[in-house]
């Protein structure tokens, strides 16, 4: 993975970093090396209640974020760091152009955090709760509060953690309270602009929405143990394609899908939930194969849906980030 987003920056140091000790002397050479190291570098940094440090804040006009239960998503750019100025994770395309490793498909730009124990480091919700929105900070976080687990203060931490010193350069640009009502708001946005005569509620599942372009040839459902084939193209909802298959498309877009471009079998099942593809029997995300329990033979449409109903909180890959609502173009098209 080119970028090492918040959520799950650090799996080798939750391995690591996150063992217990019973003595408050696991940190004990690490906190001396941190501490010089703030003192030679930044002696006027600002320290947090837990010890980390603040070293730039431009505070924000908007609302006070406040803690995880009152913000439990929050919507940032931002840039990591080691102390020595190794990059480690970003937002930015510029960045990634720097360090060539940007790709024409992967995602780039403000990413959606959720910020519950075990999705975010402590020193940085720590940060994140004093600040409104439109704020800019940069904190430096000793390695015990790089911790996706919470405790009840720093000497827990300390005698709790190990971990990477990291610098955290960030923006926070929005507060959301439901992520769910958030993404659906997004997508009557992108409904409006691409498909005006399709309202928010016109919808058959919450946070799903479907927009037949082809009539199919008939009425009559796939039984449950028949197969069809599809012609696909999934895109994020800004427009850039990240699955398809359509070798055209995926030259277009920058997509190297890693296998052969034709049209993909689909298992049909007894609900939607039992829907399957290729002759392997892979699983889909519910979206599309809800999406495909609704169709005709030879029908061809778009399907749009909230991120609970795609990959959610994790994402998949570079390409789609947490919390992303996708879109989906299928055509049921003859067995090749």
């Amino acid at each position: 993975m080119k970028r090492y987003t918040i959520m799950i920056a650090a799996a080798i140091l939750c391995l690591w970093g996150c063992a217990k000790s019973s003595s408050g002397s696991l940190n004990s050479q690490n906190e001396k090396v941190f501490e010089a190291w703030i003192k030679t570098n930044y002696p006027d940094a600002v320290r947090t209640p837990l010890g980390a440090y603040i070293i730039e804040d431009t505070p924000g006009t908007g609302a006070l974020i406040g803690d995880a239960t009152a913000s439990p998503y929050i919507r940032l750019e931002y840039l990591s760091r080691g102390l020595d100025g190794t990059v480690i994770g970003y937002t930015s395309d510029e960045m990634a152009k720097q360090l060539d490793d940007y790709e024409e498909s992967d995602y780039f730009g403000p990413e959606v955090v959720y910020r519950g124990e075990n999705h975010m480091y402590a020193g940085l919700d720590e940060s994140v709760s004093e600040m409104r929105v439109g704020g800019h900070r940069t904190v430096v976080i000793p390695g015990w509060l790089m911790s996706y687990v919470r405790y009840g203060g720093e000497s827990e931490y300390k005698a709790n953690v190990t971990g990477t010193d990291t610098i955290y350069d960030f923006t926070v640009l929005e507060s959301i309270s439901d992520i769910n009502s958030w993404e659906v708001d997004s997508i009557a946005r992108y409904l409006a602009a691409n498909f005006p005569s399709k309202a928010k509620s016109d919808t058959t599942m919450y946070g799903f929405y479907y927009i037949r372009t082809k009539a199919p040839d008939s009425n009559v459902a796939y039984a449950a143990d028949s197969t069809f084939y599809i012609n696909y193209i999934g895109r994020r909802l800004d427009g850039q394609v990240f699955d398809t298959s359509i070798r055209d498309t995926a030259e277009y877009y920058g997509v190297n899908h890693g296998g052969t471009y034709a049209p993909v079998v689909i298992n049909c099942g007894e609900t939607y939930t039992d829907y399957t593809m290729t002759s392997s029997k892979s699983s889909m995300i519910e979206g599309m194969s809800y999406c495909l329990s609704k169709m005709y033979p030879h029908e061809a449409g778009t399907c749009i849906f909230i991120s609970k109903l795609g990959y959610a909180g994790n994402g998949s890959g570079d390409a789609i980030p947490a919390f992303s609502p996708l879109r989906f173009d299928i055509e049921i098209v003859d067995k090749p």
